[in-house]
Formats: C-alpha cells, structure tokens, sequence
C-alpha cells in the first residue's frame, strides 16, 4: 500500500494548481508590486474586510453571472455553479487584498475545506464527529500511521503487533479498513492526516524502542533529503525513472543511498506541506523542472544498464 502512496513527490498537484491559476492571471503578477496586507494567520483573509461580507460580495456576483447564463438559455449544472463561485472568489479576493496569484493560491490552501469540502496538506481541520476518524479495534488513525512507519522503515510487522498488543490478524483488519476509510471519505480528512502524520514521523509510547537499522551514510543521506530540496527532486525523479523500468524504485534508494521507505514519505509530506503554506509558483516550477530533468537522466541511466530500451532496436 505505501510506496506508491504519496506519488513521486509534491509537484504534480503544484503543476495542476499553477495551470489552473494561469487562467485568471493578469500576466504579470510576478512584476507587480503589492501593497502590504495584513492577513489572518489562520484564514489568510484580509483583516482590512469582513469575512461575511467577502462571501455575500462572492455571492452576488456569482448568482448574478448564473441568471445571466439562464437568461440566455444556457444550462448551469452543478459544476458550472461550483466553477463559477470558485473564480469570482477569486477574483474578490484579489481585489480586495490588492495580492497576487500566489496569495490567492496560499488562501485557497488554509480555505479548501471551507469553500470546496476537501482538505489540503498543512492546514487540516478536523471535528469530534467525524466517522472516518473513529478508532479501529481501539487503534487511532495516528497510532495506525506509526505503525506503518515502523514496517515501512524495516521494522518486522510481528514485532510492532507485539508492542501494540494486537494478534497479526487484527494488523490485517487495520491495514483494510484505514485505506478503505481513506478511499470512502470526500473530503480527504483521512488520508491528508495520514499523510500530515507520516511527515511528523509520528512516534507512540508502545512503539518507541523498535528502530531499524540505519546506516551512517544514510542517516546523512536522510539529513541531506530534509534540507535539500533539489536532492529530494533528484531522488524524486529517480524513483519514478526507476518504476517506469520495471525495478523496486523505494528498494533501489534503499540499496543506493540507505534512506528507507518510511523515512522518504515522510520527507516527501514535509515538502509537499512546506509548499502548500508557502506557495510560490516559480520556485515551484523550477522544482519540478529539475526533477523531470533527473528523471530523464536516471532513465537513460537505467535503460543502458538494461542494454538500452526496447524501442532502440525498432525502426519506422
């Protein structure tokens, strides 16, 4: 279930949210200059404005955009009137904080479950009565994510029953209905604490004295992926280049570099979490870029040590 949880890292997300911002840019976003804004720590709206009278302005003129529509005898289905609330928000929130499509974009992130029922890595919000979250056999989704670390990082699964005080049987039950939750939940409130809690590397009492083994070349490997961006790209690219050849792409960072599956998830959370409360499309871009460029390296890399690709031999 685990090595291909998070994908190859934090782009491909960034890449969709940048394309779909494009669409509303003025174009020169980044040459603009913006006036200083105070915004809430935790809503990032404007102080300057009342959070109320935001929405009814977003409101009125998305309503009145749809009458228009139906006035000239077009049909508005569910996801045009969704579409359509989405961009006059963001054409108000611009507007009102005098901010550019980066702000707009950091907004959105700390407001996904608010404004469109999904939430987004670094800014979780949770409530008491949420079903998904319901403890399995009295394993709480954070003590079912500690436990996947552990045996993603080497640790024997028997051992961490044994300290949970479980029978393996009931690890199997666990590990069925934490992904299926994961999958059934809409908002993505599972699967994203999953994820927030894998980049904390979360550690429970019961768990504490199983470590793995980790080399000393890895343990500077791992130091080098968490402070390092462009290394963690490179790694990024060339786990994927190593998946699309056919080979173990978690296992051969195992064998190349001594960072094991879990320790690389969870680097791969605490960029992906950095990004989203930080956003910034250019970096994001050249991050990306730098991680497909490696990626086309470790293939050709990869495929002359497989004798070159199946195509070489194919002429048109």
């Amino acid at each position: 279930m685990f090595k291909k949880l998070f994908g190859s890292g934090t782009n491909e997300q960034a890449e969709n949210q940048i394309n779909n911002q494009e669409q509303f840019s003025d174009g020169d976003d980044f040459e603009n200059e913006y006036q200083e804004t105070e915004y809430d720590p935790e809503t990032l709206h404007g102080t300057h404005y009342d959070v109320d009278d935001f929405d009814e302005e977003v409101a009125t003129r998305s309503e009145a955009w749809i009458q228009d529509e139906r006035d000239s005898g077009e049909e508005m289905d569910e996801s045009d009137i969704r579409n359509t609330y989405t961009n006059y928000r963001r054409e108000v929130y611009k507007e009102w904080n005098d901010c550019d499509s980066d702000q707009m974009i950091r907004f959105e992130n700390a407001n996904s479950m608010k404004y469109s029922g999904v939430q987004t890595s670094g800014f979780v919000k949770t409530s008491d009565d949420n079903p998904f979250l319901e403890p399995v056999h009295g394993i709480s989704l954070k003590e079912y994510t500690a436990m996947c670390i552990k045996m993603s990082s080497g640790v024997d699964y028997i051992e961490v029953c044994k300290a949970m005080g479980i029978e393996p049987a009931i690890w199997e039950e666990l590990n069925t209905i934490w992904p299926q939750r994961m999958a059934e939940d809409t908002s993505f409130t599972v699967s994203t604490l999953f994820g927030q809690y894998y980049a904390e590397n979360a550690v429970i009492p019961q768990l504490e004295n199983l470590q793995a083994i980790v080399s000393e070349d890895g343990a500077a490997n791992l130091d080098k992926l968490k402070t390092d961006r462009y290394f963690y790209e490179e790694l990024a690219g060339a786990r994927q280049a190593a998946y699309e050849y056919g080979m173990d792409g978690a296992q051969w960072i195992l064998d190349t570099y001594g960072i094991n599956l879990a320790d690389f998830q969870s680097v791969a959370m605490q960029w992906l979490t950095e990004q989203n409360q930080n956003w910034n499309s250019e970096d994001i871009m050249a991050f990306s870029d730098y991680q497909q460029e490696k990626q086309k390296e470790y293939a050709a890399k990869f495929a002359a040590e497989q004798g070159g690709n199946i195509a070489d031999d194919v002429t048109f």
